[in-house]
C-alpha cells in the first residue's frame, strides 16, 4: 500500500482566550479558516513492524501524526503499522496549525475523526470539512460561519513561537473579554468586514508577540500600505496575515521566509 495525502492548515482570523481551566487547558472563542498547507504525506506498510514517523522539518518532541495513530488504536481502530513520511511546507511554531492538519490527514484516512479532540485543539476543526467557522471551548465546539470564504496572504517569520510559554504569558497578564462578548465580536467583526477596511483583527496573543517582538508593528504597516482590509497574526504567532480584495505583489522584509497566498 502506498498513498499520497493532502492536508490542510488554519489561520485564527480572531483569537480571544476566555479564560484557564482547571485541567491546564484554555477556552477560546476564534474564528477558524482552513488554508492550503502545502504539506503532503506518504503513507505505507511498515517492513519494520512498528510506526516509523518522519518529516523533512525537524520536530521537536513527539510528532503529533504518532499521537493520532497511538490514540486511535487504543479507541479501537485497527491500523496497520505504517511507515510515514511528511513533507512540510509550514514549519512548527507558525501558528498556523499544520501539524494538526497532518494528524486529521491520517485520522480521515481511518475514519477515526471522533477522537480528534483528543489529539490536540485545531484536530477537531481540520476534521471538520468546514472551511469557516466560530470555534470555542478548548476547541471542541464548531460551528459554521456561512459567509464569503476571503482570500488573502501569510507572512511566515524567520523565528518561531512557543505556544506553551506564550499561554503561560498571557496567564499572567489575565483575560479581558468574556465569552458572549467574544462570540458577539466575531460575528460584527466578519459581518462588517466584507472588503471594507477594519484593521488590525483582534487576538489576545497580540500583547505577548508585539511586547517582544516590534517587526509584528512593521508588518502591520506593509499590509495597511497594501491596500489590505484587514491583517492580524494567527493563533499565538509567529504567523501574521492580511486579507485582500485582490492579490497583491508585496516587497517582503528579509526576516520573512515563507510567504502562502490562500
Amino acid at each position: 500500500m502506498r498513498i499520497i495525502l493532502p492536508s490542510f492548515a488554519k489561520i485564527n482570523l480572531t483569537l480571544r482566550v476566555i479564560n484557564r481551566r482547571t485541567d491546564g487547558y484554555h477556552n477560546l472563542v476564534s474564528t477558524f479558516l482552513k488554508i492550503p498547507s502545502g504539506d503532503v504525506l506518504y503513507i505505507s506498510d511498515s517492513t519494520a513492524g512498528v510506526d516509523i514517523v518522519n518529516a523533512n522539518i525537524p520536530i521537536k518532541g513527539e510528532n503529533i501524526v504518532s499521537k493520532a495513530l497511538n490514540t486511535a488504536r487504543e479507541n479501537g481502530f485497527k491500523i496497520p503499522p505504517l511507515t510515514i513520511k511528511i513533507h512540510k511546507s509550514i514549519p512548527p511554531g507558525s501558528g498556523l496549525g499544520a501539524g494538526s492538519g497532518n494528524a486529521a490527514a491520517v485520522l480521515g484516512l481511518f475514519g477515526a475523526e471522533r477522537i480528534a479532540a483528543k489529539i490536540g485543539a485545531d484536530v477537531p476543526f481540520l476534521c471538520s470539512g468546514l472551511n469557516l467557522a466560530l470555534v470555542s471551548g478548548i476547541g471542541d465546539h464548531i460551528e459554521p460561519v456561512k459567509e464569503k470564504i476571503p482570500h488573502g496572504v501569510i507572512a511566515v517569520p524567520n523565528w518561531e513561537t512557543d505556544t506553551k510559554n506564550a499561554y503561560n504569558e498571557l496567564d499572567s497578564m489575565g483575560f479581558q473579554v468574556d465569552t458572549l462578548l467574544a462570540r458577539t465580536e466575531s460575528r460584527d467583526i466578519y459581518h462588517a468586514n466584507a472588503g471594507r477596511k477594519v484593521g488590525l483583527l483582534p487576538n489576545d496573543f497580540l500583547k505577548v508577540l508585539t511586547k517582544e517582538n516590534t517587526k509584528y508593528n512593521e508588518l502591520f504597516n506593509l499590509f495597511e500600505d497594501s491596500g489590505a482590509y484587514a491583517w492580524g497574526v494567527s493563533g499565538s504567532g509567529s504567523s501574521a496575515f492580511a486579507l485582500l480584495n485582490r492579490p497583491v505583489m508585496l516587497s517582503w522584509p528579509n526576516y520573512i521566509k515563507h510567504v502562502l497566498y490562500f
